[in-house]
């Protein structure tokens, strides 16, 4: 897990949460907290983002990317199949709480019926890089709201070849 600091400036950071505000909706129970479309990277207001991180991404096609709003009411442990790495983008996190990961990367319960995890760090402003078959989810009971950016990225080399 690799992680990249100070992405954006407050000023657009704002912009990019007020424009984040616009796009989130309740997708029902089976999408915990608010979302957006999954197609986020394609729009004009993400662009000043994106030419932050391409050189993060440079080796990358993004495949998907939507927004979350969450107050940590929902676990939901899940991977993204299909990609080979995530990126979270914590455009506004207070509480500086990251993603939970999974120690034994699996969705068995212990005998005692926990789970082993870690939570790690998720400093505002921040960008989360790591490898896509991990099981992670927002952690629980964050004290306040939080938005973040997902991205599925796809190895410029496996895009093409499944062109």
């Amino acid at each position: 897990m690799k992680v990249y600091k100070n992405i954006l400036s407050k000023k657009e950071r704002m912009k990019l949460l007020k424009f984040i505000k616009t796009k989130i909706i309740d997708f029902g129970p089976n999408h915990p907290g608010l979302q957006s479309g999954n197609n986020l990277h394609e729009y004009k207001e993400l662009k000043f983002l994106l030419n932050k991180i391409k050189n993060i991404i440079s080796n990358y096609k993004i495949k998907t990317c939507w927004a979350n709003q969450s107050n940590g009411q929902f676990i939901c442990w899940h991977q993204h199949p299909g990609c080979d790495k995530t990126m979270v983008y914590y455009l506004k996190n207070k509480s500086n709480m990251g993603t939970m990961f999974k120690l034994d990367n699996s969705y068995v319960k212990r005998s005692d019926n926990y789970y082993d995890v870690k939570v790690t760090k998720g400093l505002e402003n921040s960008l989360v890089f790591f490898n896509s078959d991990l099981v992670h989810s927002v952690p629980c009971h964050l004290p306040e709201e939080r938005y973040s950016i997902a991205f599925e990225l796809i190895e410029k080399w496996n895009y093409l070849e499944l062109k």
